[in-house]
């Protein structure tokens, strides 16, 4: 057991673990990042799916149903500072039904712009919207508490039944992601992962020829005799 010990490198091993770590964080996101994106009229038309990627301008987009708010606490003092909404999930139109969509801070006034001017084209006979929200995007399945609000603003905004949001299956949700940072971290994550294999590979070569050359040596050597006169 000794010598199994003596022939891992713990450089090495700690370079795998790295590697795979970055690699479990990016590589789903980074493999969705490579796919030939769908444009939000192919998404307004056809719908989406889970794993698709999605880029382009949003032409319409209608109600926030849930908002995620974070704040951070002083365990000394146990003061909490002011909450801030990090996200709101607006209701976006998508084929024969919708899907929820995700929105940073920083874009909450083009998406309120946005949702404005698609209930002034669609219930006032308004012209088309013109605000400007782009997205590079991910669609994943909906976490349960979220998927909750999302069918019973369905249900209490938009007239769906019970019945009707089954029909609509399991809810989806359009996630902007940096996938320039994604791709980065999967990149790395390889790198430190072969680097890792070589470094252990060339180590254990190392240590077991080491042993190896000793244990002849040790043989060669023959027992050592004690004499006594």
């Amino acid at each position: 057991m000794s010598n199994l010990f003596q022939k891992i490198s713990r450089a090495g091993l700690v370079l795998v673990l790295i590697g795979a770590a970055l690699l479990w964080f990016s590589l789903g996101d980074a493999i969705i990042s490579l796919k030939a994106p769908k444009s939000f009229d192919d998404v307004l038309e056809y719908g989406v799916a889970p794993g698709d990627h999605v880029k382009g301008s949003v032409p319409y987009l209608l109600d926030v149903y849930a908002t995620l708010e974070t704040w951070s606490e002083n365990t000394k003092t146990h003061s909490v500072s002011n909450k801030k909404t990090s996200f709101q999930y607006y209701v976006l139109p998508a084929g024969d039904g919708y899907v929820g969509m995700a929105i940073s801070s920083k874009n909450f006034s083009a998406a309120d712009k946005l949702v404005d001017q698609t209930y002034d084209f669609l219930l006032d006979g308004g012209g088309i919207p013109t605000a400007e929200l782009t997205a590079d995007a991910r669609v994943i399945v909906m976490e349960d508490e979220l998927a909750q609000m999302f069918r019973e603003d369905l249900q209490d905004y938009y007239g769906y039944t019970a019945a009707d949001i089954e029909a609509l299956g399991t809810p989806l949700l359009v996630e902007p992601r940096a996938f320039g940072t994604v791709q980065a971290f999967g990149g790395a994550g390889a790198a430190a992962l072969v680097a890792g294999l070589a470094v252990l590979a060339l180590h254990w070569r190392k240590v077991s020829r080491q042993l190896r050359q000793a244990a002849e040596t040790s043989q060669r050597r023959g027992p050592d005799l004690d004499w006594e006169l």
